[in-house]
């Protein structure tokens, strides 16, 4: 009996030794001594041994937060990246989604929606959240290593936090060196102003403005025209040919041409031919925009968040009948990063228009002049609004040159009277809201044509206006360009030129000497005559061509705050 329960011991202790060579892992070595019963679990690399599974990873939480990391980089998304789906998630989504013709998934974790934030976020794919591992230490065979090294060991098998080795001994790690921001400007880069622009900036601030007035710009004279045409253009429009430039071909960027300008001394000028692909023909690099645009604020302080700050915004680029606005889209959301981001919009007080049909021009600011729309209600929710209303797409004028018209996508060529939506209506029904103040941004061309070209030294070709008859109350009208003359394309961001300064002005840069007084805010006279003076610098300097936004306002209220001090005239 006795002989039976040894042999069984033994079979059971011969079949525990194969149990624990089957279980153990690769890395551990056999050499080390068994331990107690009590302790025999699965063990891995990763994980501690513990006598339950290892805890499961959460894909579903670390896929949300690679989501939000995404929508916070194309600044649809403001909150914690924590994985977990909050309303600000599901905001985020629903614009990401109408932007990027996905309204069909509701679910942000749906399989194209995951595909088209891979293509747009490569750079952001997150590291998966492991444990700390623990690997099961060998045995010293040497000498004990000092008290003060197992610290350091520690540290760098914890997260990996550690990037270098601890310099000569030392307990601490080297501080991490932040890159700061840049610090903001004080003044700007141009020292004067057109004429024209000064007597704006003296009406609403009186003879304290000490701007000093430029000689008027010159353009190189496109080719193919006679003497007798040139001098009849400079004759009927004021227009000043370059007598003596180094002449280049190409389009470069307004701030590479002003370099090469002031280290060669010496004046460029860009050649354009006798008939110029619209700039932006095959460009709308969407992403590129929505990543570098930040650049134009971000020196500047942000404002706080302003509860009564509400916007329209519309950008129509894809036309059922009409060439595409190439700019549209990038306009758009620029405009929206740069609200939500920096002047203190709430994504719940924007209305964000994309692709616009005439139903949804209607139904937001109303289908006849004194009608309501969803933008009257809004303000009426909230006394004392302030309002922006920012419009990106194809514009016209009628045939009698009587009317001009924002174009909804379903708009049809020539037919502005019955499918275009017209901007005397959207003016009436905004001088009745009861609104603090109201800015419309116009980035759009009224003419009859929406072809491809653009004719040197784009010229007005029609004779009806984009503003108002006559100055509304507490209505600012700011309108890239006027009367058939084309918007164009600011090549650095692949955006409009009168959007890219229009940011710019807004963000605090048009509260800089000579421009703004430098009060820490910035008022509609200064919004106009910066984004003026650098569309028109723009325009000539990159592609020899005129460009001129127009103006309407009765006073000349504060529309943001600037945070920053302009320097004066000998400071």
């Amino acid at each position: 009996m006795a002989g039976r329960v040894e042999s069984g011991r033994s079979l059971m202790f011969g079949l525990a030794l194969a149990v624990l060579g089957a279980i153990a892992p690769s890395g551990v070595s056999h050499a080390e001594p068994l331990t107690p019963p009590t302790r025999i679990a699965v063990v891995t690399l990763d994980t501690e041994p513990t006598t339950a599974p290892a805890e499961s990873r959460d894909v579903k939480a670390e896929t949300t937060a690679r989501v939000q990391r995404c929508f916070a980089k194309l600044g649809y998304y403001k909150g914690p990246i924590d994985g977990e789906a909050n309303e600000d998630t599901w905001t985020a989504h629903w614009y990401f989604k109408n932007e990027h013709g996905l309204k069909a998934y509701g679910d942000f974790l749906a399989k194209p929606v995951l595909k088209k934030i891979g293509e747009l976020c490569k750079e952001e794919k997150p590291k998966p959240e492991t444990k700390p591992e623990t690997k099961p230490e060998p045995k010293p065979v040497q000498a004990a290593a000092p008290e003060d090294a197992a610290p350091t060991a520690a540290k760098k098998a914890d997260g990996e936090t550690l990037t270098a080795a601890l310099a000569d001994g030392e307990g601490e790690p080297a501080p991490v060196v932040e890159e700061e921001p840049p610090l903001p400007p004080t003044r700007l880069e141009i020292d004067c102003l057109p004429k024209d622009l000064i007597a704006v900036l003296r009406r609403a601030h009186g003879d304290d403005v000490r701007a000093q007035a430029c000689v008027p710009g010159c353009l190189p004279s496109p080719k193919g025209l006679s003497q007798a045409q040139l001098d009849d253009l400079q004759n009927r429009y004021g227009v000043v040919w370059c007598r003596s430039c180094v002449q280049i071909a190409g389009h470069l960027s307004l701030d590479d041409i002003r370099r090469i300008e002031d280290v060669g001394h010496l004046e460029l000028c860009s050649m354009p031919p006798r008939q110029l692909p619209r700039p932006g023909i095959g460009n709308g690099n969407v992403v590129k925009a929505f990543s570098r645009i930040r650049e134009l604020y971000r020196a500047l302080p942000p404002a706080p968040e302003d509860p009564g700050a509400i916007a329209v915004i519309v950008g129509n680029g894809a036309y059922d009948n009409l060439p595409t606005a190439e700019t549209a889209r990038s306009d758009a959301g620029a405009m929206y990063f740069f609200l939500t981001e920096h002047l203190g919009f709430r994504q719940d007080r924007i209305i964000d228009l994309r692709n616009a049909r005439r139903a949804d021009f209607e139904r937001v600011f109303g289908p006849v002049p004194g009608s309501d729309g969803e933008l009257a209600r809004l303000v009426r929710a909230q006394p004392d609004a302030k309002v922006i209303v920012y419009y990106s797409g194809h514009g016209a004028t009628n045939s009698s040159h009587s009317e001009t018209y924002m174009l909804p996508v379903d708009a049809e060529p020539y037919r502005e009277e019955r499918s275009g939506y017209p901007l005397s209506t959207l003016y009436a029904n905004l001088a009745k809201l009861k609104a603090k103040s109201v800015l419309v941004l116009l980035e759009s061309s009224y003419g009859r044509d929406h072809g491809d070209y653009v004719l040197p030294p784009n010229l007005p070709e029609t004779t009806s206006t984009a503003l108002p008859p006559k100055p509304l109350s507490a209505v600012t009208v700011m309108a890239a360009a006027d009367r058939g003359q084309r918007a164009l394309i600011d090549t650095s961001y692949d955006i409009g030129l009168f959007t890219r300064y229009a940011i710019e002005g807004l963000a605090g840069s048009a509260d800089l000497y000579p421009v703004g007084n430098g009060d820490g805010s910035v008022d509609s006279a200064e919004i106009y005559a910066y984004t003026a003076a650098m569309v028109r610098l723009a325009a000539r300097k990159t592609f020899g061509l005129l460009q001129q936004p127009v103006y309407s306002s009765v006073a000349t209220p504060v529309l943001s705050s600037s945070g920053t001090v302009a320097a004066k005239p000998g400071e």
